[in-house]
């Protein structure tokens, strides 16, 4: 299974999207782990929809910081635990 795991500083950047956007295609990781999306929930599904990432479970951000997503394809099942503004924490089952 191939997981990403980012620091992202701001989603909102074209710049960062795009970046983003590009290391998908090159390895297309099944997990994404983006924190410091600095996005609201809303904005952060629009962003996982731009990605064609099937699955999206974010947490807002509040003010200028914060922001959690955890993005997954239709192969990946994932289970949401808990979370809050610090973490998601989540059981992830794939099929092989």
């Amino acid at each position: 299974m191939k997981i990403l795991s980012w620091n992202v500083r701001g989603l909102g950047n074209d710049r960062t999207f795009i970046a983003l956007k590009k290391f998908l295609n090159l390895y297309r990781p099944q997990l994404i782990f983006l924190c410091e999306t600095k996005l609201t929930t809303v904005c952060m599904n629009n962003v996982g929809k731009k990605l064609k990432m099937e699955n999206c479970f974010a947490v807002s951000s509040k003010g200028k910081s914060g922001g959690l997503a955890m993005l997954w394809n239709s192969e990946t099942n994932v289970n949401i635990s808990s979370f809050s503004s610090h973490h998601i924490d989540a059981e992830i089952v794939t099929e092989n």
